[in-house]
């Protein structure tokens, strides 16, 4: 059977320029790559360009953040998302207590309770991106373990992510925004409205998005299969798993 074609949903803050960065060279020419940093790049404009460009279906991979978008998206597409691939996935908070757990769970937080002032932080971020996208990243992997600490160590991989963080989110901070806005609110429907297979990769070392998260939504999605990513944590599992799904 001929392999269903890829569609990536990056991380936020993040953009395409990760796929480059972590999937292995015989997977970097293959994938579609949606940008979610464009405020009109809108889950429906993505799986309306799908629908007609791949009337076959589709296997979509969604990372952090990105597994809300491409959790929704399947849920557009119906049976034409026949496979769908969550890496590190950030899954509904009304699923559990995680923002105690996640490095990111004070913005998370500010989100939900005080969206006008994490409207602020959002354009300072992404004036911090454009400006000082080193610095930005740094902060970002202050707290890596697992694989991560491996990667904030290595000079090439921080110059690559600086630059995907540079071009995403420096380059306009309203899609991070409006994303991140969209996704502290109860979007647990969309679970069950997703009918393709659903494979859910979960580092065990991961702080940004912790297993109980990966735990929580394998079993809020039954048939959902759950695969554990011993060692990793975020961006290491999202190689890991990019080298399995290749």
């Amino acid at each position: 059977m001929r392999p269903l074609p890829l569609v990536y949903f990056h991380g936020m803050p993040g953009g395409p320029g990760e796929w480059a960065v972590n999937a292995q060279p015989a997977l970097r020419e293959s994938a579609w790559l949606a940008d979610r940093n464009d405020p009109a790049e809108t889950v429906e404009a993505i799986a309306a360009r799908l629908a007609a460009a791949f009337p076959g279906g589709v296997r979509l991979i969604g990372f952090s953040a990105g597994a809300f978008a491409a959790l929704r998206t399947a849920a557009l597409l119906g049976d034409k998302a026949a496979a769908l691939d969550l890496v590190s996935p950030a899954a509904p908070l009304q699923l559990g207590n995680f923002l105690p757990d996640m490095a990111g769970g004070p913005i998370f937080r500010m989100a939900a309770r005080q969206p006008g002032l994490f409207a602020t932080v959002a354009r300072a971020q992404g004036s911090l991106a454009r400006h000082f996208p080193g610095f930005l990243l740094g902060r970002l992997l202050a707290t890596a373990q697992g694989g991560d600490a491996e990667l904030a160590r290595d000079p090439g991989f921080r110059q690559r992510m600086a630059a995907v963080l540079r071009d995403g989110l420096g380059r306009d901070f309203r899609g991070f925004e409006t994303e991140v806005l969209a996704y502290v609110a109860d979007w647990r429907d969309v679970l069950g409205q997703v009918s393709g297979e659903v494979t859910i990769w979960q580092g065990d070392r991961d702080n940004w998005t912790p297993p109980a998260m990966g735990r929580a939504l394998h079993a809020a999605m039954p048939g959902s299969r759950l695969e554990l990513l011993p060692g990793a944590s975020h961006y290491s599992a999202l190689r890991a798993a990019l080298a399995r799904i290749g």
